[in-house]
């Protein structure tokens, strides 16, 4: 710059005197402290100023961006300049750092859960939210073993994790007991209690099982069953299964069978035998492989025979008039009930039934020659008539069976007739139809005379004496 100066003395003198003046700024503006900027999430940068002793107050000028979202340490590097050729370069420190983690906004799973083995859940779906955006959950899951003998048994050690992707995370941990507690179960349909027949026993069905969570399955079976021998009475069979998984679960099925003891009767004709043959085992008419522990009962025929558990004895039968050789004989019936385990007689299955055996038995004299011979013959030798039921009619004996037809004639000693019949009953007492003879209708005492003649016998005619005495 040029100043003139006018110097007057007032006296009308007066000087021009020029001045140059040179006004330079050469400070440069003041160096501002400027703060680092921290954020969590994002920085919006303000232009800083400063004071110049020329300028005044000045703003600051940048080519760097002023917001930052990103996670790190960024500069600004500021000009300050006074529009004097002076200028300064300041550089501020901008820092972003997310340290607070996010947070789950959905409800935590419980911390400890214990499943079956068949029965693991998924992870649940969580949700969270981060201060500064997105965030990413992840689940993961580690498997820890137990030492207790199952290989179905561990601990699932699942973790969510929150992460905000800006080194800040949040986690949860859920520990899952897995145990394998249930026993194996059957896939075959079966029916667990039946009411059968003894000869309709079903066979014992094929059982399948399965186990939730173990392959290796062990199966034992068993049966019994209440039925006895020559016990008849409704019986029971038990089929008992047992299994076992890897894990020692342990389960029982049974199915129940009530068996009706039902009664099969068969009949075998024994055909005939004599009574004097000697006693009979009963036995020998079943068949072989009969079971030999049942009892024997006679329901028809001469009781004079005896029975003794398979022994038959007819010998103690009396020859009679009703029973005689070649007269037929007697029927016997006699019925043996037992039970058996064979599986079928005649094609019918028996095994576990009451069996009845109706053996047919005719017992016959045929084998005995009947006493009807000379010497056979024994008639009277006194009759006494007199009521003490000893020798009270003439008798003629020891051929009764043979069916023969007697006539007898009684003579006195004078050999008068005094009695007759064509059809002797062995039923004279020493009657006389004369009134006149002895006392009471009876012949007086004496010795008689008898003449027998034994029709169609073949034996020559008897005589001989006879003492009747009436008093």
């Amino acid at each position: 710059f040029v100043i003139n100066w006018t110097f007057d003395d007032g006296n009308g003198n007066i000087i021009t005197v020029q001045q140059n003046v040179v006004v330079e700024d050469t400070e440069a503006p003041t160096i501002p402290v400027l703060p680092v900027l921290t954020d969590q999430c994002m920085v919006t940068v303000s232009i800083p100023t400063t004071e110049d002793s020329c300028s005044g107050t000045i703003a600051a000028t940048t080519t760097d961006p002023l917001v930052y979202d990103d996670q790190g340490n960024f500069t600004i590097t500021w000009n300050f300049d006074d529009g004097n050729g002076n200028s300064i370069d300041v550089i501020q420190q901008i820092v972003i750092s997310d340290t607070e983690a996010p947070e789950f906004t959905s409800s935590l799973p419980s911390s400890t859960l214990e499943v079956e083995c068949d029965a693991i859940p998924e992870p649940e779906e969580l949700t969270a939210t981060d201060n500064c955006g997105d965030v990413t959950i992840s689940v993961n899951d580690v498997i820890r073993e137990i030492n207790d003998n199952c290989p179905n048994s561990y601990i699932i050690e699942r973790t969510w994790t929150a992460n905000d992707g800006n080194g800040s995370s949040v986690s949860h941990t859920q520990l899952i007991t897995v145990k394998d507690t249930k026993a194996p179960v059957p896939t075959t349909v079966f029916d667990e209690e039946l009411d059968v027949s003894c000869t309709d026993i079903p066979e014992i069905p094929e059982l399948e099982f399965t186990d939730n969570c173990s392959s290796n399955i062990t199966k034992s079976f068993i049966e019994t069953s209440t039925y006895q021998e020559d016990v008849f009475e409704d019986y029971q069979i038990v089929r008992t299964w047992i299994v076992r998984d890897e894990c020692m679960n342990e389960a029982t099925y049974t199915q129940t069978l009530n068996v009706a003891l039902d009664e099969f009767v068969f009949q075998i004709d024994a055909g005939e035998e004599c009574f004097d043959d000697g006693i009979i085992d009963l036995n020998g008419y079943l068949p072989s492989d009969m079971n030999l522990n049942g009892t024997w009962e006679m329901l028809q025929g001469d009781i004079q025979a005896t029975l003794n558990g398979n022994i038959f004895d007819p010998s103690n039968i009396e020859l009679s008039f009703d029973f005689l050789p070649d007269d037929g004989g007697i029927d016997y019936l006699f019925r043996y009930t037992t039970t058996n385990v064979n599986e079928d007689y005649n094609g019918e299955s028996i095994a576990g039934c009451t069996n009845v055996f109706e053996v047919s038995l005719n017992i016959n004299a045929d084998c005995v020659v009947l006493p009807c011979g000379q010497k056979d013959v024994v008639v009277s030798k006194a009759i006494t008539p007199n009521g003490d039921a000893f020798n009270e009619n003439f008798e003629i004996a020891g051929i009764e069976l043979c069916g023969f037809t007697y006539q007898v004639k009684i003579f006195n000693r004078w050999g008068a007739l005094v009695y007759e019949s064509d059809d002797y009953q062995n039923d004279w007492n020493a009657s006389s139809s004369s009134s006149a003879i002895g006392t009471a209708g009876k012949l007086p005492n004496g010795t008689y005379y008898y003449i027998i003649n034994i029709k169609d016998s073949g034996l020559e005619p008897f005589t001989g004496p006879v003492y009747i005495g009436t008093k």
